[in-house]
């Protein structure tokens, strides 16, 4: 008879799920108020952030590698901390109000479950 350690031979899991889910929610609130603004989707381009983690969730959700929702934690490791680092970004998260305010949390939230997710993902696949 398969124990549960051996009978879970599927790729998606519901952590990689979630971690990917994470990465697309940080992009969108990375980018979602300079398009909105500009009403473009190219001209609301302030740089290559929200292409690194849908890039990211895309590496996680394809390959089947036990320790690739490692990139995604540690991506989101380093973005969360350069985010609380920049004074400007800080003052985003204590305006209180505003688009802006609502998709920086969204941002950092995402990514701190990124990292949680992630190393949820990681821990099932042992």
């Amino acid at each position: 008879m398969p124990n549960e350690r051996t009978a879970d031979t599927g790729h998606h899991n519901g952590w990689v799920i979630a971690t990917c889910t994470a990465l697309v929610l940080a992009a969108v609130g990375d980018a979602g108020p300079e398009i909105v603004a500009s009403r473009s989707l190219t001209a609301g381009y302030d740089g290559p952030g929200p292409l690194i983690y849908l890039g990211v969730a895309v590496l996680v959700a394809a390959l089947r590698w036990r320790f690739v929702p490692l990139a995604a934690v540690v991506m989101s490791a380093f973005f969360l901390f350069g985010g609380f680092a920049d004074a400007d970004f800080v003052d985003r998260l204590t305006a209180g109000s505003g688009a802006g305010f609502v998709a920086a949390w969204l941002q950092m939230l995402s990514f701190a479950a990124a990292i949680v997710c992630g190393t949820a993902a990681i821990r099932r696949r042992q």
